[in-house]
């Protein structure tokens, strides 16, 4: 049983239920414990991210990366691979440090079978998550300019701002091209195009936001009908 966390639940569960769900998890930490990100393997059931941000894309055997989106708190990831028996590899970078908390496969299946209200956890779980590749995907149609800073203002959503600072992103170029799919010579010519234009500055390991309003206009013309990280409603706290 994991000690006690705030969960944010993605619909209307009975607290008789919640209680039997936090029962059988167990805390994860690290993006080691996401087993399917140092080899081809079966997601071992439902995570859910309890604090830090990830960059995580699926690839292939080549590492040519297929999609990629970020992860970060009240995030769930697995739900719709409980009923499957697949296996997945998935290059993941932890931008901020990683805790979660695992709900086991085998057990929330024994758990359905007298709490039938755990098919729809999984359901609006797997809805939640779906949300984040379908956005990922549609981004991924766009120029390398766009998709950019997509990234960059996904990964400002989900960092927790203090009061009065420049927004800092603590990513590597590696990193970030990693999560992209940009290849590095590409994303560093891209990064200073954007900061010559002053809107963000680029330091080692960090990039600053400067301008928000800005980098929100070059990604108007995408389709942001799923996840838009313009809205502040996706950060931790209000900016």
């Amino acid at each position: 049983m994991a000690e006690e966390v705030d969960i944010r639940w993605p619909c209307d569960l009975p607290e008789s239920l919640k209680s039997k769900l936090l029962e059988l998890s167990e805390r994860k930490q690290g993006v080691a414990s996401l087993q399917f990100t140092e080899r081809y393997a079966y997601i071992p059931g439902v995570f859910y991210v309890c604090q830090g941000t990830i960059g995580m894309c699926f690839s292939t055997l080549n590492m040519k990366t297929i999609v990629g989106g970020v992860l970060g708190q009240g995030d769930w990831v697995g739900a719709y691979s409980i009923g499957k028996k697949l296996k997945y590899f998935s290059v993941a970078e932890e931008i901020e440090v990683l805790s979660m908390l695992l709900f086991p496969r085998e057990k929330l299946l024994l758990l359905a079978e007298s709490e039938p209200l755990v098919y729809k956890f999984l359901f609006y779980a797997g809805q939640q998550t779906q949300s984040i590749w379908m956005q990922a995907l549609l981004s991924s149609i766009h120029n390398r300019e766009q998709k950019l800073i997509y990234t960059l203002l996904e990964l400002r959503a989900r960092y927790s701002p203090i009061a009065g600072a420049i927004d800092c992103i603590n990513i590597s170029q590696n990193q970030l091209s990693t999560i992209t799919g940009i290849s590095r010579p590409r994303l560093n010519e891209t990064l200073k195009q954007v900061e010559s234009r002053g809107f963000i500055s680029v330091q080692r390991n960090k990039i600053f936001i400067l301008d928000f309003p800005a980098l929100s206009h070059i990604i108007e013309p995408m389709n942001l009908m799923i996840r838009d990280p313009r809205k502040s409603g996706i950060r931790k706290k209000d900016d």
